[in-house]
This record gives structure tokens, C-alpha cells and sequence, in this order.
């Protein structure tokens, strides 16, 4: 299996991911909105991203995580993953804002469709957030070039056995997600202190508007 990270992968990984964003355009019907048929390709790229990722981490062990960190050069392209997660999500949020407006002006059947192609994509969206800092956590962690100077693996302290497999890391990014808090994991060292930090703060943003949007949507169904 290839690591997740490599370049051949990841290409691969972005046009399967770009032809189900395509398909879902495709396969929308033609009486929506070119704004709702467009979120309906985000949707769809959204969607195909998870599940090829999920799969992928799903399938990997601790030796093929070894080699992503090593492909991946965490220190290197810190600033680069912090800013397209930060572009994704306020991207969707700004998309589904724009689809939500004129609500009144539709009749109960548009604004059911429009409001639940905003959910999957508000849902989608958070999902994909957590994951990638899943990600981003167990390749930091693994990354021999960002050992502390004691030379042990890390930057997270797992209660009970040492993690292993990706699990371990969408655990800890979901609970943050979630919670707001790190629970029974302890954060050991200054990098990955940042990366909780900018996790934290990006996730209450996310959550707030995301607050915000369904009071929104509530309103626009009544």
C-alpha cells in the first residue's frame, strides 16, 4: 500500500475525488439553481475525499505511518496545511450562506432541498476538518525530524497503550472537536501545543458558525 502522503497518491486521491464532485454536478437535476448545483459538487467532493481517506487510514499501521511522516516533512508544510484547512472551511461556510439567501422567495420544496444540501456540505466540511488534523497529529508525531530532545516519540501522551494506528489520532482531533478539550491525552511538547492550539481555535469558529447556520436554517423553515 502507498503511503497516504505520496505524491502518486495523493494525484490519484484528487482526481477520484474531483470525478465524484463532477458526477454529483452531473447528476443534479437540471431545474436547481446553478449555486445549489455547484454545492452539490462540493458535496460530492467533499463526500469521495472522506471515504477515500478513511479507507486508506483505515488499512494503515504504525510502519505505514512511519513512512507518511517521512514523506510528509511535517515542519516543512505546517503553514500550508494550516491555511487550506483554514480556506476549506471558511470556503464551505461562505458557500452555504450564499446558497441560504432568498429562503423567503421559495416555496417549502426548494427550501428543503436547498437547506439539506447545505447540511451535507456544513457536515461534510466538519468531518473533513477533524480528519485532516487526525492526520496532521499522527505525522507529526511520527516525524523523526520534530523528536523532542529526550529522542522519544511525540508531542501526545496516550493513557493506557502507545497508539498505533490512525484510530488513535482521529480519536484525540474528534474529542477536540467535539469537546473542546484534549480528555485523558496529555500534549508534551511545544509543537504539537501550536497545532492543539490552532485546532482549538479553528473548531469553536467552525462550531459557532455552524450554531449560527442552523438557527438560520430553523428560521428559514418556519
Amino acid at each position: 500500500m502507498r503511503p497516504l502522503i505520496s505524491w502518486r497518491a495523493r494525484l490519484v486521491r484528487l482526481l477520484l475525488a474531483l470525478g465524484g464532485g463532477a458526477s454529483a454536478f452531473w447528476w443534479a437535476p437540471s431545474d436547481f439553481p446553478l449555486n445549489t448545483q455547484l454545492m452539490l459538487a462540493w458535496d460530492g467532493f467533499i463526500v469521495s475525499t472522506l471515504l477515500l481517506t478513511w479507507y486508506t487510514m483505515a488499512r494503515a499501521n504504525t510502519a505505514y505511518i512511519r513512512r507518511a511522516s517521512t514523506l510528509l516533512h511535517p515542519d516543512r508544510t505546517r503553514f500550508l496545511m494550516l491555511f487550506t484547512t483554514l480556506l476549506g472551511t471558511t470556503a464551505s461556510l461562505a458557500a452555504v450562506l450564499l446558497l441560504l439567501r432568498g429562503l423567503e422567495a421559495m416555496s417549502y420544496e426548494e427550501r428543503v432541498e436547498h437547506i439539506l444540501v447545505s447540511v451535507v456540505a456544513v457536515v461534510t466540511s466538519w468531518l473533513l476538518l477533524h480528519t485532516l488534523f487526525a492526520l496532521r497529529y499522527a505525522h507529526t508525531y511520527f516525524s523523526k525530524s520534530l523528536l523532542p530532545p529526550h529522542g522519544q516519540l511525540g508531542g501526545l501522551v496516550f493513557s493506557g497503550e502507545p497508539p498505533t494506528t490512525y484510530w488513535d489520532f482521529a480519536y484525540f482531533s474528534f474529542v477536540i472537536g467535539m469537546t473542546a478539550q484534549t480528555s485523558d491525552t496529555g500534549v508534551s511538547t511545544l509543537r504539537m501545543r501550536q497545532l492543539v492550539l490552532y485546532h482549538s481555535l479553528l473548531s469553536f469558529s467552525f462550531n459557532t458558525a455552524v450554531l449560527a447556520l442552523s438557527i438560520n436554517i430553523l428560521s428559514g423553515l418556519l
